[in-house]
């Protein structure tokens, strides 16, 4: 890959996570669906899942970690610009439990996914394939 076309992946990776961070934030609330005595926050459940598949995606596409690195950095750019406090709070998180899991988990992803060890065949190991004698 030449420079120019990874800088454009790295810059495109931060944009692209700092879009879903910003849209997230919005909807990580919404669609709040009562089961028996219980509430199930599917909007967050469903922005967890699109924020886990976003960084893994690029884990795995790019074979490296400095893609879902600055994807997730976008994500949490994206939505910190929204938490930030103003004169009388944060107008788009609340201080609950879903405010609180939605500014941890996906950090905790991030650091899940990007921490996760490369498994692919040949990707970590620099001995040669093995040979069998008949």
């Amino acid at each position: 890959m030449t420079a120019l076309a990874r800088g454009f992946t790295l810059v495109l990776a931060f944009a692209t996570g700092a879009a879903m961070g910003f849209v997230l934030t919005f909807t990580h609330r919404q669609y709040l669906v009562e089961v028996g005595g219980a509430t199930i926050p599917l909007g967050l459940i469903g922005g967890l899942a699109i924020v886990a598949a976003l960084i893994a995606g690029m884990r795995l596409a790019f074979a490296e970690r400095l893609s879902p690195i600055l994807a997730a950095a976008g994500v949490l750019v994206g939505a910190g610009i929204l938490v930030l406090p103003g004169t009388n709070g944060s107008l788009y998180l609340e201080t609950d439990p879903l405010g609180y899991v939605w500014v941890l988990a996906p950090t905790l992803l991030a650091i899940v996914i990007i921490g996760w060890p490369d498994r692919r065949p040949g990707a970590q190991s620099n001995r040669p394939a093995p040979t069998y004698e008949p």
